[in-house]
């Protein structure tokens, strides 16, 4: 018989390698646009390398993105399950790792929706390629973190102790916001979704779709497909 704790275990370890396999790919692809955009300036084999890597890495991003976002999804089910919940809120330890797991989540799954709202062409669009990659950095982050937190749970300490120690973090003090600034966040956040909702509309953003014909002609970055020919590498 197979034991929730168990099921934690694997799905833990699914979503950590999907994630860390999709953080490095929206990374590599990031670093080859900059290189390819700068082909004048780079030598003509790290451009070429680039042209090949960003191929390869934006799709195995994004099906990596999709199945790590799936199996946070499905680990946080599983963890719920696999000890009494009035034990688990005890700890100051767990508390801090579901609350690191939900912005994981959060962040994850905007990276998700980006990318399956803009496609691949957000990638020729350098304000929403450095949003993208920006938050998915900060979103493997928290996964690293509420990864950690598991490992003081099961193991009592893990590799990133050094960072925590260095700033000052006690893993098993609860993050807490105090009632005003939470309730300022909110509001905060509730207006600036509305804004963003009223200037989307306004200008008909949500049917753009970024491709070739506009992000691409006032920036001049082009999108990474894969088998591109190496001659335009050449500098």
């Amino acid at each position: 018989m197979v034991t929730m704790a168990a099921l934690h275990s694997l799905t833990a370890e699914m979503h950590s390698g999907f994630l860390t396999l999709a953080f490095a790919c929206i990374m590599i692809v990031f670093v080859s646009q900059i290189v390819v955009r700068l082909k004048n300036r780079m030598p003509a084999r790290f451009v070429r390398w680039a042209i090949v890597a960003r191929g390869y890495a934006e799709p195995a991003g994004y099906v990596a993105a999709v199945a790590g976002l799936l199996g946070l999804l499905l680990s946080a089910w599983t963890g719920m399950y696999a000890w009494p919940m009035s034990k688990l809120l005890e700890s100051g330890v767990v508390r801090n790792k579901i609350l690191f797991t939900v912005y994981a989540t959060a962040l994850w799954t905007i990276v998700v929706f980006m990318r399956t709202r803009f496609g691949r062409g957000l990638w020729s669009c350098p304000p929403m390629m450095t949003v993208y990659a920006g938050t998915a950095f900060v979103a493997f982050g928290f996964v690293g973190m509420a990864g950690s937190l598991g490992a003081h749970i099961t193991q009592g300490g893990s590799a990133l102790d050094f960072l925590w120690n260095f700033v000052g973090f006690r893993v098993a003090s609860t993050v807490e916001l105090g009632p005003q600034l939470a309730a300022a966040i909110a509001l905060i956040s509730a207006i600036l979704f509305v804004v963003t909702l009223r200037i989307a509309s306004k200008y008909d953003l949500f049917s753009m779709k970024l491709a070739p014909e506009t992000c691409q002609k006032i920036f001049k970055w082009d999108e990474p497909k894969m088998h591109e020919p190496t001659a335009g590498a050449k500098s």
